[in-house]
């Protein structure tokens, strides 16, 4: 149960997040791997995850203050739905702004063109870090690592992966560290 809150409230792995979007289905797709900065605490990561998840929670909690306010009138609850919905995502954003600058991010996008697949970014370096990050989860969970090796590893992972002021794109998306 303990594992099912924590998913719940922090997310399903703790170094970040992966995300398949597809923009339409067949067509092309989005995959976004997001890598938290090791070290951040539980506190942090439920903020990230509750940034990240707000489009969604968002939207339900807005439903339910519009039913809950329904005999108010519709412009009140609406107003007041629209006014959590969207002062969420500032407060969010304000909340994360330091720990978000501070994350990793690899995206990838692939389309098919006349039947040819055309993929943009970085692929075998997010292909890399997030085959890594998810076998080191699964030996976490299997209680095959212990905390400081799991941390170790993510520092690993988190440190191939290009941001900050350090590092910046060259051709086809390979990071490279100016000196």
């Amino acid at each position: 149960m303990n594992d099912v809150m924590r998913r719940m409230l922090e997310g399903r792995a703790r170094w970040g997040t992966l995300d398949v979007t597809p923009a339409s289905p067949g067509l092309w797709q989005r995959v976004r791997l997001t890598v938290y900065p090791p070290g951040i605490t539980r506190g942090e990561r439920r903020l990230l995850h509750l940034r990240h998840g707000w489009p969604v929670a968002g939207a339900i909690a807005g439903l339910v203050l519009m039913v809950a306010l329904s005999d108010a009138g519709p412009v009140l609850s609406l107003a007041a739905a629209l006014t959590v919905y969207l002062s969420g995502f500032v407060v969010l954003a304000r909340l994360t702004r330091e720990l978000r600058s501070r994350s990793r991010v690899v995206t990838v996008a692939s389309e098919y063109v006349r039947g040819e697949l055309h993929e943009f970014g970085d692929v075998r370096l997010l292909r890399a870090a997030a085959s890594r990050l998810i076998e080191l989860d699964a030996r976490r969970r299997a209680g095959l690592v212990d905390p400081v090796a799991y941390e170790s590893a993510w520092i690993d992972v988190y440190e191939t992966l290009p941001g900050g002021a350090a590092l910046t794109t060259g051709g086809r998306g390979r990071a490279i560290r100016r000196r």
